[in-house]
């Protein structure tokens, strides 16, 4: 997968959580939403999860910081490859 492919993921996934969250703020019983909110909220955490080990943290807070500050070394996540 390339990194612009990652990306997509997390970003899809994410709009997912956030869209299924606005409709549980109005719909907070809902069976189907509150399951689909459960597989996408797994599937986003896969999606981040796969793209940092392959191109690094999505966040400075995701920076391991023993081997120093590599946040700036690589990519900024929104920076799109040509």
């Amino acid at each position: 997968m390339t990194r612009d492919e990652a990306m997509r993921q997390v970003q899809m996934y994410g709009f997912a959580l956030t869209d299924t969250e606005m409709f549980l703020d109005t719909h907070p019983t809902n069976r189907e939403a509150l399951a689909f909110y459960a597989e996408s909220r797994t599937r986003y955490l896969e999606a981040i999860e796969a793209f940092e080990e392959q191109f690094g943290p999505l966040t400075a807070s995701d920076t391991d910081v023993e081997n120093g500050w590599a946040w700036v070394e690589t990519p900024w996540p929104w920076e799109m490859e040509d």
